[in-house]
């Protein structure tokens, strides 16, 4: 009975003219479409629905977890304070000392013991972070504000004008790329 169905496999392939490599696409493809519509079968009768649905004791993990306590606070991070979010090259900020003027090359006026963290603008407001001798955790300051007997005149992109009087002093945001 194979025999027979070979040769009118060959014969339908000769009167369709079709290759083999054609016949075998065809072939596989009929494949794929029965086993398909068995999928769809199985799928529309269903499985045993008599049977429980497996359970997992899988949980999702908790955002905070209770054994490790409150999370600590801002200023006690030693690793985020030791390489400011603002500062050009993330490295820890030198010192500088209340008399050290070299961290101001170029601008003689510079109060000491001041130092220019970061620059936002937003919206249309503007302010500056700095740092002082007399506040080392700094604050954030807007045009008209004081800091060490330094009034906040002007806060540019990269640097912050200061008046005190007569004399005007600027601080950089990146002191090192000054000219």
């Amino acid at each position: 009975m194979t025999r027979a169905l070979a040769a009118r496999i060959r014969t339908l392939m000769r009167e369709l003219r079709l290759s083999p490599l054609a016949a075998m696409l065809l072939a596989s493809l009929a494949a794929l479409d029965v086993a398909a519509l068995a999928f769809a079968l199985l799928a529309w009768i269903g499985l045993d629905e008599s049977a429980p649905p497996a359970t997992s004791d899988w949980r999702p993990p908790s955002v905070l977890s209770s054994a490790s306590g409150p999370a600590p606070l801002a200023r006690e991070d030693a690793q985020t304070l030791s390489r400011p979010i603002f500062w050009k090259s993330r490295r820890p900020r030198p010192a500088v000392a209340k008399s050290d003027r070299d961290g101001f090359a170029g601008i003689p006026t510079a109060p000491a013991g001041l130092a220019v963290s970061a620059i936002v603008r937003s919206g249309g407001a503007v302010r500056a972070f700095v740092v002082s001798g007399d506040d080392p955790e700094g604050r954030w300051l807007t045009p008209g504000e004081s800091v060490q007997g330094w009034t906040v005149a002007e806060v540019g992109e990269l640097e912050l004008k200061l008046v005190n009087g007569v004399q005007s002093a600027r601080l950089q945001l990146y002191p090192e790329q000054s000219q």
